[in-house]
């Protein structure tokens, strides 16, 4: 049986809030967190690498309706060692709202605003969200949320 990866010592930072890691695949370690803890999370990664160090490449959010979840990932790139971490956390379906981290982070916007567009995600205090950021008109209209799976496109 295989062991968990550990974290990076330069990462040793975070133990606090690691609920568990594993490797997606070589070189990319995942970090799942408690969602309350996503935006502290991210003040630590500002405060001890310094924010040119670190950057946000994508933030995804995953529908999982049988187990009532979104999955909310942040691709984080850790330089100058080029090492991808994935900060994930879970959200319940039917009320998935979390921290935002631009006031962090501000490269997170468009992450953000296309997983509140498309999944329903509401990231507190992001007062830049809105619907229309990347789905059509007519799709906001009826409601729908696009990457959610039981939504009729």
């Amino acid at each position: 049986m295989a062991t968990a990866p550990s974290l990076p010592s330069r990462l040793d930072f975070l133990k606090d809030y690691v609920l568990k890691t594993y490797s997606m695949k070589p070189n990319r370690i995942i970090i799942e967190v408690d969602s309350k803890y996503v935006h502290k999370v991210f003040e630590l990664f500002k405060e001890r690498l310094g924010f040119p160090n670190f950057y946000i490449s994508t933030i995804a959010g995953t529908d999982f309706p049988k187990e009532n979840t979104i999955r909310v990932d942040y691709y984080v790139v850790v330089l100058p060692e080029e090492q991808t971490i994935v900060i994930r956390t879970y959200l319940p379906r039917d009320e998935p709202k979390i921290a935002s981290i631009i006031d962090i982070v501000p490269g997170a916007l468009a992450g953000e605003c296309e997983t509140y567009d498309l999944l329903g995600v509401y990231f507190e205090g992001n007062r830049f969200l809105k619907r229309a950021f990347f789905v059509p008109t007519d799709v906001v209209e009826k409601g729908i949320f696009p990457l959610r799976k039981d939504s009729k496109v």
